[in-house]
């Protein structure tokens, strides 16, 4: 089950049941203006989330330390996963740094006991940005390597910040149900069509046992 609903994300929030939740993997706008959202998802979107859930966030690397900061009073920090190579590179002109890599934060309920559920790979390949559905798009190699990491076949994963929908089309291929949230109506579309039209990966398990492999 792929949701993609339209609306603000705050308001819409309330549709979900309080621990009901494996999983938040989000994108939100890095810009300094928007911090408070990141406030937001550790203070109310956490709500949803199972004590055994995570909260995954990509950050831009600018205002990693004052997300870290203000997440720090809600939540468990568990590790800051890096995503670099494969033709990221932003230049921060108020430091003269060209940044190379995007950061994911990785949270869980203050006295969660949540695990990934095999070893997870702290620094991955990327394929670089993805900017076919959305000005903002993250690759989807990223986002699917991490999201099979953290949840299970049929978990629930929320998406606040759906944007081109990124994190929504990589659930529909590891067959985890998905809700997310877009304000922009037309965004909302190219999404919901990026995830009618995503293919599926081939079973090579099904073709073997009817004998269509060699």
């Amino acid at each position: 089950m792929i949701d993609i609903r339209e609306g603000d994300c705050r308001e819409l929030i309330e549709s979900i049941p309080d621990n009901s939740v494996d999983l938040i993997f989000t994108d939100p706008p890095y810009l300094k203006e928007y911090l408070h959202l990141y406030e937001w998802l550790a203070k109310d979107a956490i709500k949803k989330l199972k004590p055994t859930g995570f909260l995954a966030m990509y950050v831009g690397c600018y205002h990693l330390i004052s997300v870290v900061n203000l997440v720090n009073s809600y939540l468990d920090y568990f590790m800051e996963l890096i995503i670099f190579g494969g033709g990221y590179g932003s230049m921060l002109w108020q430091r003269r740094v060209i940044s190379r890599h995007k950061s994911i934060l990785l949270f869980r309920p203050k006295d969660g006991t949540g695990m990934p559920r095999c070893n997870i790979v702290s620094v991955f390949s990327g394929s670089g940005s993805d900017k076919r559905f959305h000005a903002w798009g993250q690759d989807e190699a990223s986002a699917r390597y991490y999201i099979d990491c953290l949840t299970k076949q049929g978990d629930m994963v929320l998406d606040p910040f759906c944007g081109g929908g990124t994190t929504a089309a990589m659930c529909k291929v590891l067959a985890r149900d998905c809700i997310t949230f877009e304000v922009d109506l037309d965004t909302a579309k190219v999404a919901r069509d990026r995830v009618i039209n995503q293919q599926m990966p081939i079973d090579l398990s099904l073709l073997e046992q009817n004998g269509e492999l060699f």
